[in-house]
């Protein structure tokens, strides 16, 4: 009597699907690498679309900050996989807590930014970081480990005047939230300070008009960005 076969199992085999993300990473590693060897700007953004849309990242958003100069990052100033392994794990850390709507990475053509909004790491009208915003924090340091370029730190709220007496004005709750940002990469991230730089800009610089409520939780915000290039300043 012939012998039964086992029955197949219906669609692709469990480690396909592994094997298909891991392709696509490499795929857009090596983009990356291959527009980066030349200083071309517009070959830089297809790379950086790529990657982007790989690992679920937004594209560049002019609203998250004024870059003037137009600065194309060369290979030797990154470490181009463990900053992808970074970012990526950011983003997974992100989907895990469903956090979306709190924390956009934004890869330009200068640098990456992350936009945070306050109340994930900040009580209203408090300076003081929440336990619960430490781990983002920790895992967006983490992108920042693998180069030794500039770290910009910006705090930005809302329209609303501040009823609080520990600060005057929103310009100085802005500055307090970006300076204790800055503590936390210094003290528990263990980098560098002099790679810091951190400034307060109140309500004077909004990502969104502040006509709703809304709108006005997506302007409370921090944001760091971390420079591909170190820039000299002039002054010294």
């Amino acid at each position: 009597m012939a012998k039964k076969c086992k029955e197949c199992v219906a669609g692709s085999p469990a480690w396909m699907t592994t094997f298909s993300d891991l392709m696509s990473l490499l795929l857009c590693f090596f983009v990356l690498i291959v527009s980066m060897s030349s200083v071309d700007p517009q070959e830089f953004s297809k790379a950086s679309g790529a990657l982007s849309g790989s690992l679920g990242i937004l594209s560049e958003d002019p609203s998250t900050m004024e870059l003037v100069h137009v600065i194309v990052p060369k290979v030797a100033d990154v470490d181009l996989g463990e900053i992808s392994t970074a970012i990526s794990k950011l983003q997974d850390f992100v989907d895990q807590q469903e956090q979306q709507e709190s924390i956009e990475i934004v890869i330009t053509s200068q640098g990456i930014a992350i936009r945070i909004l306050t109340p994930l790491l900040f009580e209203r009208g408090m300076a003081e970081l929440n336990p619960r915003g430490m781990p983002y924090l920790a895992k967006v340091y983490e992108i920042a480990q693998s180069w030794d370029n500039q770290i910009r730190v910006s705090g930005h709220t809302d329209d609303l005047s501040i009823d609080n007496a520990l600060y005057d004005s929103n310009w100085e709750l802005s500055f307090a939230r970006a300076k204790s940002v800055i503590d936390f990469g210094v003290n528990y991230a263990s980098l560098p300070p002099e790679r810091f730089s951190g400034v307060g800009y109140g309500e004077y610089r909004p990502a969104f008009p502040n006509d709703s409520e809304r709108n006005r939780k997506r302007n409370r915000r921090v944001e760091i960005f971390i420079e591909y290039e170190v820039v000299p300043d002039p002054l010294t």
